[in-house]
C-alpha cells in the first residue's frame, strides 16, 4: 500500500510540471559505479574478493510557490535497501529472492526475466521564506559546514551519505556575514511522553568573495532525558544497556578556507564534549572526549597543466582502557582521503573504532561497501594532478598514516598502517559529466597484524563510476 501510494504521489507531482512551468525547477544527478577489492581482510589466509556495482538517480526539484517562498526536496530513485538512509544507490542484481529458496519461479533469482521494484528515498523536504535582511529556514535541510568533514550534505557527484535535520530556524544576513540560529530535533519519542532528542545550533560564517576567504563556527548541542534512546553501546566499552541518564552532548567546530585560483587552503577542527547519557554496569557516567582536525593545501600554477596539493589531519581514537571516556571522534563518511584506507572496511579488526559507526574490519570477512570513516589516525596524503588535454586527467596520490590510539585490549598494536598508492584516469567531456577510473595498491603496515593476532597481506582495489549531473 506504502509503495503504491508514493508512486501516486511522484506521478501527480511530475504530471503537475506542465501546470507549473514557470514555478518548478529540476536538477539532479543520476550516477553508476563498479568496484572491486581484492583481500580487503589484508590475509592471505582469507583471500576474499569483493566486487558490486552501484547505481542512483537523485532528483532535486525547487518549487517557488510565491514571491520569497521557495520549497525544496531531493528523491533518490534505485535507493540501497540495506543502506535505507544513504545514497549508496541500489546493487547491480538485486532480485525478487530473499531466501534460499524461492517461492514462485517468478521471484526466483535463477528463473525469474524481472529485477525487484526498487523505492524511492525523500531525504529533504523544506521551505524558505526570503526577506529583506534574512530568510526564514523550517524542514528536514541538509547540513553542512567547512570543508564537509564532520557536518557533509552529501552534494558531491560521487557522494553516497548525506547529512539532514529537521530544524526551524531564521538566517539573519549583514554584508558577507551570517548568522543562523536553528531548533532541530533528531527524534520524536511518544507524542505523550518527553522522549525526544532535541538540538540547539548556531551557525556563524564569513564569506568574502573578493578576497575569496571564508569563515566559520559551528556551534551544536543535542540533548534528551534518560527516557530517550541511546546507543549503540558497542561503541562505548564498559556501557551497560540497562542504565541511561540524560544526553548532553557539545560539539564545536570551526573552519577556515581561502580558494583562489592558484591556491587553495583550508583547515577544519572540530571538538567533541560532554555526557552521551549512557553509564557503566556500576552507574557511572560516560563522557565525550574527542576531536579531529583537517588541512587541505593546493598549488595550481599559473600556465600549466600540474596541481599539486595535500590532505593531513589528525583525529582522536578512543582508549579501550577507559570505559567512563569515549576519547574517540569519526569524521564523515564522504570525507575521503584515499580509495582503499579510511573508505573500506580493512583488516581483521576494528582497527579505527568505527565499528558502532557501521565501519571496522572483520575476521568474518569485510563484506560491506564503503562504510568505513576517519578516526583514530594521523594521516598525510600528497597527490599531483596532470591535465593532459582538455578531456582527460590523470592523478596519483600516496597515502600513510599512523594509529593515534591502541585499539585492541590485551595486545600491543604497532601504529604504521602502512602505504597507499592510487592511481586515477578522468575523462569530462563537459561540465556536469566525469567518467572516473581508479587502482589503489596498499602496501599495509603493522598495525594490521593487530599485534600478534593475524597475518597481514597487502590489499588491491579497482573501480570505474561514471556521474551526470543536470
Amino acid at each position: 500500500m506504502s509503495r503504491n501510494l508514493i508512486s501516486l504521489i511522484f506521478s501527480g507531482f511530475i504530471f503537475t510540471t506542465s501546470a507549473f512551468a514557470a514555478d518548478l525547477e529540476w536538477s539532479g544527478t543520476y550516477r553508476v559505479e563498479g568496484i572491486f577489492i581484492k583481500d580487503s581482510e589484508a590475509s592471505s589466509n582469507v583471500g576474499n574478493e569483493k566486487d558490486y556495482g552501484l547505481h542512483q538517480l537523485i532528483l532535486r526539484p525547487k518549487i517557488v510557490a510565491s514571491d520569497g517562498v521557495t520549497i525544496y526536496s531531493q528523491l533518490h530513485l534505485f535507493n540501497n535497501s540495506t543502506y535505507p538512509d544513504s545514497q549508496l544507490g541500489q546493487v547491480f542484481g538485486n532480485s525478487p529472492q530473499t531466501g534460499a529458496n524461492a517461492t514462485t519461479a517468478d521471484d526466483a533469482a535463477t528463473m525469474g526475466d524481472h529485477g525487484k521494484s526498487e523505492s524511492i528515498l525523500v531525504s529533504q523536504l523544506y521551505m524558505t521564506l526570503a526577506q529583506e535582511y534574512g530568510a526564514l529556514v523550517a524542514g528536514r535541510v541538509p547540513m553542512e559546514f567547512g570543508l564537509g568533514a564532520t557536518h557533509n550534505a552529501g552534494n558531491g557527484m560521487f557522494d553516497h551519505w548525506f547529512d539532514s535535520r529537521d530544524v526551524v530556524g531564521y538566517k539573519f544576513i549583514v554584508g558577507n556575514l551570517y548568522f543562523l540560529p536553528m531548533f532541530g530535533k533528531k527524534h520524536e519519542g511518544n507524542l505523550n511522553q518527553n522522549e525526544d532528542v532535541n538540538s540547539y545550533i548556531f551557525h556563524f560564517q564569513y564569506d568574502n568573495f573578493e578576497t575569496d576567504l571564508s569563515l566559520g563556527v559551528f556551534y551544536e548541542l543535542n540533548k534528551a532525558n534518560d527516557q530517550a534512546p541511546k546507543g549503540p553501546i558497542n561503541t562505548f566499552p564498559g556501557a551497560s544497556g540497562g542504565s541511561t541518564a540524560e544526553l548532553n552532548e557539545k560539539l564545536v567546530s570551526i573552519f577556515a578556507k581561502k580558494d583562489t585560483e592558484r591556491m587553495k587552503l583550508g583547515v577544519e577542527a572540530s571538538f567533541q564534549s560532554g555526557d552521551t547519557g549512557l553509564r557503566t554496569s556500576s552507574g557511572q557516567s560516560i563522557s565525550w572526549d574527542g576531536f579531529g582536525v583537517v588541512g587541505e593545501f593546493e598549488y595550481r600554477p599559473e600556465d600549466s597543466l600540474w596541481k599539486h596539493g595535500v590532505n593531513l589531519g589528525y583525529v582522536s581514537g578512543d582508549d579501550p582502557n577507559t570505559a567512563t571516556k569515549y576519547e574517540g571522534y569519526v569524521l564523515d563518511r564522504n570525507y575521503d582521503v584515499a580509495f582503499l584506507l579510511f573508505n573500506h572496511p580493512l583488516g581483521q579488526a576494528d582497527f579505527f573504532g568505527t565499528a558502532g559507526f557501521g565501519g571496522g574490519g572483520s575476521t568474518a570477512g569485510n563484506s560491506k561497501p564503503d562504510v568505513e570513516a576517519i578516526s583514530n589516525v594521523m594521516y598525510f596524503a600528497p597527490y599531483t594532478n596532470y591535465k593532459w588535454s582538455d578531456r582527460w586527467t590523470l592523478g596519483a596520490r600516496l597515502a600513510t598514516g599512523w594509529l593515534s590510539q591502541n585499539p585492541l585490549v590485551g595486545q600491543t598494536v604497532d601504529k604504521d598502517l602502512g602505504y597507499e598508492l592510487d592511481l586515477s584516469l578522468e575523462y569530462s567531456p563537459k561540465k556536469g559529466i566525469r567518467w572516473v577510473n581508479e587502482f589503489g595498491y596498499l602496501m599495509t603496515g603493522s598495525a594490521f597484524k593487530g599485534g600478534t593476532q593475524y597475518d597481514s597481506s597487502n590489499v588491491m582495489g579497482m573501480s570505474t563510476k561514471a556521474a551526470i549531473s543536470f
